[in-house]
């Protein structure tokens, strides 16, 4: 069969990282021919394979643009190549479909409502979230719909009236070979002598990342623990006007010392950087999936993180929970981490039992290339899973 893979708008972060490793294991299932239509970026000119021809666009420099691309440009590259289905890993499909297609929505905003994170965002995130509501309230017979999770998927459903059996669950996971071996010290001992209890939170600045909670927290740490720590955080004031607004309050705050921005990371440093903390500390507000929780497991990190059904869903026993709208929550939080070696050493384990059930790139691409022949050959019931939200997403697809 002919399958064209369109990732247009995945430039940066997680959702770069997915496309480039999904269609590096799509070009080993030589029975098909696969077509990628992607951003010109060398991540994605690397890949290659026999049965694989790539068609690499300019990043779209507005909202507009892509929906030409997305619209006008990949109908005609399905037809020109003959496509038997049409997989869009962006979030939404064609409006007018020119083939059976199926799109994978990792964007959290189509099915979450979050009061504190909406105002946060950018007039490009709301038409965004405009745009996509109007796809997903009206899709197209012919579409079919991957998410990472069965939360996601519950939430889909629920929200747009979708049919489960046209939502198939195929987790998400991360490189071990990116990562190297997750040799390191045990986590409680690293560099604390020098540097105090490290903290990072590794994420690009977005609305619902809910990063300026950490300033808050810190200040109030202080009544939770004597204990010296740091948090290191990775932004740039260009990814959002909130992310400007952050780093000037930490020039002038007498608790900026505590927050180290090292800016982003290459991934050939993620190493480096995962093995100088002590734990993992992410806040964020809505998620449909995060390979970040996966590799502070593979380093051997406890994980501090919402209180929120995707998180609890993903990271199970191996987090400690905190209420992202309350600063002192999770102060109280750090605090006890940071005081507790036990619990440290607990939630690291727990970790490690969790990773152990994560899928391998190999399996999801296969189960991947099985829901395209099936909506290919026209039986647009993909998920033949059981609906229930206590299944393991996990023990699905192996």
């Amino acid at each position: 069969m002919k399958f064209v893979i369109e990732s247009i708008g995945l430039t940066v972060a997680g959702g770069k990282e997915l496309a480039v490793d999904l269609m590096t294991r799509l070009a080993g299932h030589i029975e098909h021919r696969f077509t990628f239509v992607a951003p010109d970026l060398d991540s994605y000119k690397a890949i290659s394979g026999s049965n694989t021809c790539k068609i690499m666009c300019k990043k779209p420099s507005g909202l507009l643009r892509r929906s030409l691309l997305l619209n006008r440009m990949l109908p005609r590259i399905c037809r020109e190549e003959r496509a038997d289905a049409l997989l869009c890993l962006g979030n939404f499909p064609p409006s007018n479909p020119p083939c059976p297609t199926v799109v994978l929505l990792h964007n959290p905003w189509m099915v979450y409502r979050d009061p504190v994170a909406e105002r946060r965002r950018t007039i490009r995130e709301k038409l965004i979230r405009v745009f996509g509501t109007h796809i997903y309230r009206d899709l197209p017979s012919r579409v079919a719909v991957i998410t990472q999770t069965s939360v996601m998927k519950d939430r889909l459903c629920g929200r747009y009236g979708i049919d489960p059996a046209r939502v198939a669950v195929i987790p998400n996971t991360f490189s071990v070979e990116r990562m190297g071996e997750s040799e390191a010290p045990p986590p409680s001992n690293r560099n604390e002598r020098t540097r105090g209890f490290i903290f990072l939170c590794l994420c690009r600045y977005y609305a619902h990342k809910n990063i300026d909670i950490i300033l808050d927290a810190v200040k109030k740490l202080s009544k939770y623990t004597c204990r010296r720590a740091q948090c290191f955080i990775t932004i740039t004031p260009h990814q959002h006007p909130g992310a400007r607004r952050l780093l000037e309050e930490l020039e002038s705050s007498e608790y900026g010392s505590m927050i180290q921005n090292i800016g982003p990371i290459p991934n050939q440093r993620l190493p480096e950087v995962y093995r100088s903390a002590n734990a993992l500390i992410f806040p964020t507000l809505l998620e449909s999936y995060s390979r970040t929780y996966l590799e502070a497991m593979h380093f051997g990190l406890p994980i501090l993180t919402s209180d929120r059904d995707f998180a609890r869903h993903l990271c199970q026993d191996a987090a400690l929970y905190f209420d992202p709208l309350d600063a002192d929550s999770l102060a109280k939080a750090m605090a006890r981490l940071m005081e507790d070696q036990d619990l440290s050493w607990r939630l690291a384990e727990n970790g490690r039992r969790v990773l152990a059930q994560v899928p391998t790139w190999d399996e999801i691409a296969s189960r991947f290339v099985e829901v395209l022949e099936r909506v290919a050959r026209g039986q647009l019931a993909v998920s033949g899973e059981s609906d229930s939200p206590h299944a393991s997403d996990y023990a699905r697809i192996v």
